[in-house]
């Protein structure tokens, strides 16, 4: 497994120490200078960061239809923004119900900004950090991604998302420069500024440790991508003997590569453990959008799901597993090996194998609606 580096660990701890008072859901690193939000209105003229709380539509000369729209943002200041959207790309007659696509676009929480208070209580109910990453990490990871198409599917019966593992052993640096190696790239002189790079991947391990509150983390990697839309079942990404004895110590993390960015739905399971499964109240998903150039930070626990493509790259992102540590990585070894060789979707409840996650934790409202006319089917 890829272990942070005992000067970026000691870094680190400097780091949380000196920030002990400071609220831990701030955006990690928010003190680097070269991090970026590549959304903002200065570097692209338009913002893709937003909360759903204003609508507007532009005037349609009569027509039931909805061709574009614009969300606008509630915060004041630098974090109102907003995002456009055009749906006339993927329809091709009339949206037959414009309220219930946009009730259902207003639902979608996008993770912006920690000062945005939707997103806030979002991170709050999940217990959840927002990390920046810098372009020239996600550049390099981009360029290392497999060009001709991911190597296994994610095992639900939707077989529409792809997935590749990377060593064990590699952090995401080494991930970059052996995809530069393997592509031709020189790393000097070439598509890869060494030394941007260098602190972009710096300031990213140094985030992750604060955030997690512990310098001592260690991590592996995939990229996913995204055929086609079908919403992933509700699942949790380890075995559940694993989370009940070492949940509390491993991590999930999502980021997107491309300016597509990425989408989850994520559930919370509020009811008692002791209650029978037949006895708990059904649950809706939240969907979030993760914009490119921000990291997604939750526990194991989460119960989560992917599937949604909106763009032609398929919403090529990267999926850490990430486990904290007292002293080292050897802590959390089990009797099967080192926990991050060994990530398994459960998609079945907890103490019942014969009933799926799916029966209780049921798609956000709407989502259906959206399959084709805001997502591609």
């Amino acid at each position: 497994m890829v272990v942070i580096s005992k000067k970026t660990a000691s870094v680190a701890n400097s780091i949380i120490r000196d920030h002990s008072n400071r609220d831990a859901r701030s955006e990690s690193n928010d003190s680097f200078s070269s991090t970026i939000d590549v959304y903002s209105r200065s570097k692209r003229g338009y913002s893709s960061s937003l909360s759903f709380d204003t609508f507007e539509e532009p005037a349609n000369n009569g027509s039931s239809s909805i061709d574009k729209f614009v969300l606008v943002g509630d915060d004041s200041g630098a974090d109102n923004l907003e995002l456009h959207f055009d749906l006339s790309p993927r329809s091709e007659g009339t949206i037959s119900d414009n309220s219930r696509l946009k009730r259902a676009l207003f639902s979608i929480v996008v993770l912006h900004s920690t000062s945005c208070k939707k997103v806030q209580n979002l991170l709050k109910i999940y217990d959840g950090h927002l990390i920046n990453i810098g372009p020239h990490l996600l550049k390099g990871l981009y360029d290392a991604a497999p060009k001709l198409g991911l190597a296994a599917r994610v095992g639900d019966w939707n077989e529409n998302l792809s997935y590749e593992m990377q060593d064990c052993e590699k952090d995401l640096k080494s991930i970059i420069l052996d995809g530069s190696y393997r592509g031709g790239i020189q790393c000097q002189g070439g598509n890869i500024e060494m030394e941007a790079l260098d602190l972009d991947f710096q300031e990213f391990e140094f985030s992750l440790c604060r955030a997690l509150g512990n310098g001592n983390v260690c991590y592996r990697g995939s990229f996913m991508q995204t055929e086609s839309t079908m919403y992933q079942p509700a699942h949790v990404d380890y075995d559940y003997p694993i989370l009940q004895k070492h949940g509390n110590k491993l991590f999930l993390a999502f980021f997107p590569l491309t300016e597509e960015g990425a989408f989850l739905q994520l559930w919370k399971d509020q009811a008692p453990q002791s209650a029978m499964n037949e006895n708990k109240p059904t649950v809706e998903g939240t969907v979030v959008f993760i914009p490119f150039g921000k990291m997604f930070l939750v526990p194991s626990q989460t119960i989560h799901g992917g599937g949604f493509k909106r763009g032609d790259e398929g919403n090529l992102r990267f999926h850490l597993y990430i486990a904290m540590n007292d002293a080292d990585c050897e802590s959390n070894v089990d009797s099967n090996g080192d926990l991050l060789n060994h990530p398994m979707n459960k998609y079945t409840e907890e103490n019942d194998k014969r009933r799926e996650l799916c029966e209780r934790f049921v798609n956000a409202k709407g989502l259906d609606c959206l399959t084709g006319e805001f997502f591609d089917d």
